[in-house]
């Protein structure tokens, strides 16, 4: 059969302000319970691999990360290595172009002074023609003396090249490892980010898993007391004159099968859910009715029968079931108080 109901209570009884109503057999909540502790272990276990997949993953890129922080760090001591040779060839330069200055200041006086001020000046020697030897023993002693310089400064200029070009060898190296760097940093950003995602993405699965788990370990608790419950029904035998109860709505003689489609709802109030709908517990549905009924509202049986149990049971709180014959039943449960 397929006709389900858990309403809050029957006619003796009253509802709390957010009573619960659903209208089920016992014999098929079990089977439903277990079938959803079987399709509860299955997602579970398909969560728990693809968190298996995630921490793989993850324990990948943390190696990764690690592999990386490590070149990050040579490729910044390189880095800083060639920036102190930069910083010690531009200092070299800069006292190689002091000396060489130093040196053509030093060469333009001497030959200032030689000239001018000469007794006589090697300028009036040769514009009077005087003493040719002189002349010619000046002309070489100022010869060799401006080809020493010239040399000394030739000497400091190809020092500069040297220093130069070793210092446009050395930016370029530079840059190259500048670039090097910037790119392993952009790829540890990336991996950085991903491994952020997949830490993310497995605490919202352990979250899920630790909600699953509790709804597992409640389903198959209800299915342990719906069992126990079944097997002391089984063997338990309640006057029927006791306990008999006769709905309103329903002649007492009619047959529960000639009224199923025609059962009447148990107590006024809002639908939550409907037999079949959506429990938000992946594919797992309702197997009956859930109704919210305001305090007061009396719970009518759906159907004549008589009460065969009336206790509180976990998952269904205060609980009555009915037995209408034919073997069906139908469940009240969540109740607040039986009457």
């Amino acid at each position: 059969m397929k006709r389900t109901a858990i309403p809050i209570s029957l006619c003796f009884l009253l509802c709390c302000i957010s009573s619960v109503t659903a209208n089920t057999n016992s014999a098929e909540r079990l089977d439903d319970v277990k079938s959803q502790i079987k399709s509860l272990d299955n997602d579970l276990s398909k969560k728990k691999a693809n968190r298996e997949q995630l921490l793989n993953q993850l324990k990948q890129q943390s190696q990764q990360i690690s592999n990386s922080n490590k070149e990050l760090r040579k490729l910044s001591s390189q880095l800083s290595d060639k920036q102190t040779q930069v910083k010690a060839l531009r200092e070299q330069a800069g006292i190689k172009e002091k000396e060489q200055q130093q040196q053509l200041d030093a060469l333009y006086t001497q030959i200032q002074s030689a000239f001018m001020h000469a007794e006589p000046s090697y300028l009036e020697m040769l514009l009077n023609q005087q003493d040719v030897s002189k002349i010619s023993r000046g002309s070489t002693y100022f010869k060799y003396f401006h080809q020493a310089r010239q040399q000394e400064i030739e000497t400091i200029k190809q020092s500069l090249t040297k220093l130069n070009e070793q210092q446009k060898s050395l930016l370029l190296a530079q840059r190259s490892l500048q670039n090097l760097l910037e790119k392993q940093e952009s790829q540890q950003h990336q991996l950085q980010r991903q491994a952020t995602n997949r830490k993310q993405t497995i605490a919202a699965l352990d979250k899920t898993i630790s909600t699953q788990d509790e709804r597992l370990n409640a389903l198959k608790s209800e299915e342990k007391n719906l069992q126990t419950l079944l097997d002391s029904l089984a063997k338990k035998v309640i006057p029927k004159a006791k306990k008999e109860i006769i709905s309103p709505s329903v002649k007492p003689n009619t047959p529960f099968s000639r009224q199923i489609g025609r059962l009447k709802w148990p107590v006024s109030g809002k639908l939550l859910a409907s037999y079949g709908s959506s429990r938000n517990l992946g594919k797992l549905t309702w197997q009956g009715i859930v109704i919210k009924s305001a305090t007061g509202n009396e719970v009518k049986a759906t159907a004549a029968g008589r009460v065969i149990l009336a206790n509180w049971l976990r998952g269904f709180g205060l609980l009555i079931i009915i037995d209408h014959g034919e073997k069906y039943m139908t469940l009240y449960g969540n109740n607040e108080s039986l009457l």
